[in-house]
C-alpha cells in the first residue's frame, strides 16, 4: 500500500500513517537481500540515525529493500511517500508537517531525484520541528544533508568468469537463484543444470547483477532457451525492451527507469553518456579524453556526475579507475544513437581507436613491455573484438585482418584458441584477396597454424605451415621460411628423424641472422621438443638458440617455456630437484605475463614435483590439478611440453585424501584464476640447490670460454659479445653453449651466478682454473 503519492508538480492531499506491517507488498520473493535486510533494520532502529539515504543504480531494488526493512523495525508509525513522478514538489515541508504525529514515526520518501532540491529543504525542515521523526529516503544519490547517513544498495553478486564453478555452486549465487526463481515462473519444469549453468551465469553476469534486468531477461525465456538469450546478448542486440508486471508502472521497463535518470542530465552528460555505449568493455580516463577530445578537467567533471548517478560504474581492480556502462544504460543509449542516426559515426570512431591501438600493441608484446601490454589489453579485449566485428562488417576486411593479426599473440598467451585461429583464417584470405599483401597471409598462416598446434590439430597446422613457407618463399623472406619449415617438419606425422634434423640445421643458421625474430625462437623451441628424444644434442642446441633470441629481445614467456623445456630434460635425466627448480622458474615468468595456454602444463609437472617431494600437501596438489585441468578445458589447449603422469598422481592423492576432502580441493581448485593458481604453486619454494663439494674437482674452462663467461655475466648479447671479441656471432653461440655445458647449468642467468660466486670466492680476476 502507497501512504502518499504526489502527483506531477502537484502534491495529493492525503498521507496515511499506518503501521510497519502494512507497508507497501510484493508478489515475488526478495532474493539475496538478506544481509542488507539486517543491517538497514538495524540502523534504522537507532535513535542516533536519523536520515539513511539508499544509493544504487535504477532496477536494483532499493524501493523493495526499504519496504522489507522497515517491516522488521520497531517503531509505531510508518509513513510512505513515492516521489517518483514528482517535478517540483513545493510545499511538500508544509503538507507533511501538518499530517505527521507527534510521536515516534519513519517517514520513507522513495525516487525523490526530480524533486531533490524541494526533498531535501523538506526533510531538513521536519528533522528540525519533529525530534522523534526519522527518515529513510531511496534514489540515485544522496540528498546532501548535515547528519545523512549512505546505504549503497550494489548489484547482487555474480558469479567470477570463466564459470567453472559446479551446479551446486552456482545456484547458491544470489543473481543466479533470482534467475531461476523468476524462469520457474515462466517453466516450472526450468532447472539449473550442468548444460545450461555456465551460460545462465555469464547471462546474470551480463545484466550486471541488477535485479530487475535480471527479472527481464528471465521474461524472454518465453521466447528464446538459454542459450539462444546468451548469443543474443553477446552479439549486442537488444534483450530488455518490453515490460515486467511490477508493483509500480514506473518499474515495469528497464527503459523507464533509465530514461527518468537521463533527464536529470545536462546537455554535455547526455552527449557523452551516449557516445560511451558503444563501448562494449571498461574504459578509462584517459580513453574517455582521447576518443572525445574533451579537456582533462572536464572530463573528470563529468564522468564523476555519472559515477555519482550510477549510469557510469567503476570497475573494482588495482591500478587506475575504469569505468564501464551498466548494460541496462548501454541499451537505452544505443537506442538513441539509433534514433537520431549517429551511430555509424560512432562505431567508426570506435573501431578506429582501437584499430590503432591493436597495431600499436603489436611489436610490444614481445618486448620489453610485454607483461604491461598484456594487462592493458586484456580488460579491452571485447572492445578490440567488437572493433574488429565492425570493419569486417563495413568491408574493410584487410584492416580487420591487420588488426588479428597484431592481436594473435595476446589471443595465444591469454588462451582465446578458437578464436584467435578463426580470425587468422579470415584475415589470411583477406590478404590473399589484397593486392601486395602475400607476406602478411604468409604471417597470418603460420601463426594460424600455431593456434592450430596447441589445439592439437596437426594436419590443419600443416595445412597453414605448408602455405606460410611458399608465402615466404615468395616474399623473399629466408628467416621466416625456414622457420615456417622447422614447424613443418614436427607437425608431419610421422616426423622423421632426418627431416627434423635438417630443418634443424637450417633453423639454427637462420637464428643467428640479424633478422631474426621470436617467430624464429618459438620454431626453434618447437623443434627442441620434437627433437629432445632423436637427439639431445641438437635439442639443446635448438633451446640455447631460442633462449639466446628470446632473451635479446627481452621476451619473458618465451624464457618461461625455455625453461619449462629444460625442467622436462632435466626430469628425463632423473634430476628431480634441477628439474622442479627450473618449473618453479618457469611459473614465475609465465605469471608475469598473464600466461593461460602453456601454464596448464607447467602447473601439472610442477604439482607433480611438489608430490613427489612433499607428498603431505596432497590437498595443495589435488587443488593444483584442478586448477590446470580447468583451464586445459577453459583454452582448449593440448600442448606436450613437460612430461609426466599428472593422472597417477591424481588418483594417489584421491586415495590419501578422504572423499569429502578431495571434493572440496577440486572444487576450490577449478574456481582459481590462472594467477591465483600459479601464485599458489610458487608459494611452494623450490628444493634448495645442493652444496657444492669443497673438495670437488674444478670445473674446466678455456680462456676464451672464460671471456665469454665473463661477458654473459655483464648482460651483453652474443651480438655484442661477438662484436666485442671480433667473433662471429655463431662462434660465440656454440662457446656459450660449451659454457653452460661445463658448468652443467640450464640459462645465461646461471652462468652469471657462476661467474659472480667465483670471483666473490676468489676476487674479481681472469685466471682461467
Amino acid at each position: 500500500m502507497t501512504a502518499g503519492a504526489l502527483g506531477s508538480g502537484r502534491l495529493c492531499p492525503q498521507l496515511i500513517i499506518d503501521s510497519p506491517s502494512r507497508a507497501p507488498g510484493h508478489r515475488t520473493t526478495l532474493v539475496g537481500r538478506d544481509l542488507e535486510i539486517l543491517t538497514l533494520s538495524a540502523q534504522l532502529g537507532r535513535e542516533e540515525h536519523r536520515l539513511i539515504t539508499l544509493t544504487g543504480p535504477g532496477g536494483v531494488g532499493k524501493s523493495r529493500l526499504a519496504c522489507a526493512a522497515v517491516g522488521d523495525v520497531p517503531i509505531a508509525r510508518v509513513a510512505y511517500l513515492d516521489l517518483h513522478d514528482t517535478v517540483g514538489g513545493d510545499g511538500l515541508a508544509e503538507t507533511l508537517a501538518s499530517r505527521l504525529p507527534d510521536e515516534p514515526s519513519l517517514l520513507v520518501l522513495d525516487g525523490f531525484e526530480q524533486a531533490a532540491d524541494a526533498t531535501a529543504d523538506a526533510v531538513d525542515t521536519l528533522l528540525g520541528r519533529f525530534p522523534r521523526l526519522r527518515v529513510l529516503t531511496a534514489g540515485r544519490r544522496p540528498l546532501g544533508l548535515y547528519g545523512e547517513r549512505l546505504f549503497p544498495v550494489p548489484p547482487l553478486p555474480t558469479p567470477n568468469p570463466p564459470y567453472r564453478q559446479d551446479v551446486l555452486e552456482l545456484q547458491d549465487n544470489a543473481a543466479v537463484e533470482l534467475f531461476v526463481d523468476r524462469a520457474r515462473a515462466i517453466d516450472p519444469s526450468f532447472a539449473l543444470t550442468a548444460q545450461n549453468a555456465q551460460a545462465v551465469a555469464e547471462i546474470c553476469t551480463r545484466m550486471d547483477g541488477l535485479p530487475l534486468a535480471i527479472e527481464l531477461v528471465a521474461e524472454k525465456l518465453r521466447l528464446f532457451r538459454v542459450d539462444s538469450l546468451l548469443t543474443r546478448l553477446r552479439e549486442g542486440r537488444p534483450v530488455l525492451g518490453g515490460d515486467h508486471a511490477a508493483r509500480s508502472p514506473r518499474h515495469r521497463s528497464v527503459r523507464s527507469i533509465t530514461e527518468h535518470s537521463f533527464r536529470l542530465l545536462d546537455e554535455e552528460q547526455r552527449a557523452l553518456l551516449t557516445r560511451l555505449a558503444v563501448f562494449t568493455g571498461s574504459m578509462n580516463l584517459t580513453t574517455v579524453e582521447e576518443f572525445w577530445e574533451l579537456p582533462t578537467p572536464r572530463t573528470e567533471q563529468v564522468v564523476e556526475a555519472l559515477v555519482g548517478r550510477h549510469l557510469l560504474r567503476v570497475t573494482p581492480g588495482g591500478g587506475e579507475p575504469r569505468f564501464t556502462l551498466f548494460n541496462t544504460v548501454r541499451e537505452f543509449c544505443l537506442e538513441r544513437l539509433t534514433a537520431t542516426g549517429a551511430l555509424p559515426e560512432a562505431r567508426r570512431r570506435h573501431a578506429e581507436h582501437f584499430l590503432a591501438l591493436a597495431l600499436r600493441a603489436e611489436e610490444r608484446l614481445t618486448g620489453p613491455q610485454q607483461a604491461q601490454w598484456f594487462q592493458r589489453l586484456a580488460p579491452l579485449h571485447e572492445d578490440l573484438l567488437a572493433a574488429l566485428t565492425h570493419l569486417e562488417a563495413s568491408g574493410r576486411r584487410t584492416d580487420a585482418a591487420r588488426a588479428a593479426l597484431a592481436l594473435h599473440r595476446f589471443w595465444m598467451v591469454r588462451g582465446h584458441l578458437a578464436l584467435g585461429e578463426q580470425w587468422l583464417a579470415k584475415a589470411s584470405n583477406a590478404f590473399l584477396a589484397a593486392p601486395g599483401h602475400q607476406a602478411s597471409a604468409a604471417r597470418a598462416e603460420a601463426a594460424r597454424g600455431q593456434f592450430a598446434v596447441v589445439r592439437g590439430d596437426p594436419r590443419l597446422a600443416a595445412d597453414c605451415f605448408r602455405h606460410a613457407a611458399r608465402g615466404f618463399h615468395d616474399a623473399g623472406d629466408a628467416v621466416h621460411e625456414r622457420a615456417a619449415l622447422a614447424r613443418l617438419a614436427v607437425c608431419q606425422q610421422p616426423a622423421g628423424p632426418s627431416a627434423v634434423r635438417k630443418a634443424a640445421v637450417r633453423l639454427l643458421h637462420a637464428a643467428v641472422d640479424e633478422r631474426a625474430t621470436v617467430e624464429a625462437a618459438y620454431a626453434a623451441l618447437a623443434l627442441a621438443t620434437g627433437s629432445r628424444l632423436i637427439d639431445a644434442k641438437l635439442a639443446a642446441d635448438l633451446m640455447e638458440a631460442a633462449n639466446g633470441l628470446f632473451m635479446r629481445v627481452r621476451d619473458v614467456r618465451g624464457e618461461g617455456l625455455v625453461l619449462a623445456l629444460r625442467g622436462a630434460l632435466a626430469d628425463s635425466r632423473g634430476d628431480q630437484a634441477l628439474a622442479e627448480r627450473l618449473l618453479w622458474e618457469s611459473l614465475h615468468r609465465l605469471r608475469a605475463v598473464g600466461e593461460h595456454t602453456m601454464l596448464p602444463t607447467v602447473l601439472e609437472g610442477h604439482a607433480l614435483h611438489v608430490w613427489r617431494r612433499l607428498p603431505h600437501q596432497g590437498h595443495r596438489v589435488a587443488r593444483l590439478l584442478a586448477a590446470a585441468a580447468a583451464l586445459r578445458e577453459a583454452t582448449g589447449a593440448h600442448p606436450l611440453l613437460v612430461p609426466g603422469d599428472a593422472a597417477v598422481a591424481l588418483r594417489e592423492v584421491r586415495r590419501l585424501l578422504s572423499g569429502p576432502e578431495y571434493e572440496a580441493a577440486r572444487r576450490e581448485g577449478r574456481v582459481l584464476s590462472a594467477d591465483a593458481a600459479a601464485g599458489e604453486a610458487l608459494s611452494v619454494g623450490p628444493p634448495a640447490p645442493e652444496p657444492v663439494s669443497t673438495v670437488s674437482r674444478p670445473v674446466q674452462l678455456t680462456a676464451r670460454q672464460y671471456e665469454v663467461a665473463m661477458l654473459v655475466s655483464q648482460g651483453l648479447t652474443n651480438r655484442q659479445i661477438s662484436q666485442q671479441l671480433r667473433l662471429s656471432e655463431w662462434t660465440v653461440v656454440n662457446h656459450v653453449r660449451q659454457v653452460m655445458r661445463r658448468l652443467d647449468v640450464p640459462s645465461r642467468i646461471h652462468v652469471a651466478q657462476w661467474v659472480l660466486n667465483r670471483q666473490r670466492r676468489n676476487g674479481v680476476g681472469t685466471a682461467v682454473e
